[in-house]
């Protein structure tokens, strides 16, 4: 199947969310399109379709009088996306444990597998991409693209709570790679409920790490 080049205002929506997630566009920044299209070197069009996608999600508010502003943030509203982000990651677990062809276990027996040799040499950002990888081979094997889409437009809705990839901690990283080993066994058990309690216990327990990083910058 040939994958679609990204369009412009993916793009921009992409440049302005990560811009969030790093504080240099801070909660209640007033965006401007002219400034935002000088800012990325694009027209208005797609800054102004862009705006209206993070809308959507909830990233940014569009205000009487003020226009478009960068969305605040609160440790509740974080805790109900993490909610909703935990039982659509273990629906995917459930799918994925009666779904997965042959070769897609093979795969995720061996990314796990190469997730430990990451862990015993500490590589953080090795494991932080390896993590994700595993995270998309389950929702991959759900086989339901709709649930899939769903995951990865809340996932984009934690990006203003967090400024780091992984937290960088060595017992952070074996904690993690100890409950991909019950989700991974699970599936590969075809037990469908056992993948779906654990993987929304790990998606949950992920996002406590998450509050810790946001700390200071949600209340």
């Amino acid at each position: 199947m040939k994958v679609r080049a990204p369009t412009l205002a993916a793009i921009v929506q992409q440049k302005i969310i990560n811009d969030i997630s790093r504080g240099v566009l801070p909660p209640g920044m007033r965006l401007e399109e002219i400034e935002i299209a000088a800012r990325y070197h694009v027209s208005r069009t797609p800054v102004r379709e862009a705006l209206r996608q993070l809308a959507a999600l909830g990233m940014v508010d569009i205000k009487l009088r003020q226009g478009v502003v960068v969305a605040e943030r609160s440790l509740d509203h974080f805790t109900n996306i993490l909610e909703v982000i935990a039982d659509l990651e273990a629906s995917g677990a459930r799918y994925a444990a009666t779904r997965m062809t042959e070769a897609e276990r093979l795969r995720l027996c061996a990314v796990q597998a190469d997730m430990a040799q990451i862990v015993a040499r500490g590589q953080t950002v090795r494991f932080d991409r390896t993590n994700r990888l595993l995270h998309q081979i389950v929702h991959e094997g759900a086989h339901n693209d709709a649930l899939s889409r769903s995951i990865e437009q809340m996932r984009m809705r934690t990006l203003p709570y967090t400024r780091a990839e992984f937290i960088s901690e060595r017992k952070r990283m074996e904690i993690s790679h100890m409950e991909h080993h019950g989700i991974v066994q699970a599936i590969m058990r075809r037990e469908a409920e056992g993948a779906y309690h654990a993987m929304r216990l790990h998606v949950i327990d992920a996002g406590h790490v998450t509050e810790d990083l946001a700390g200071g910058d949600a209340g």
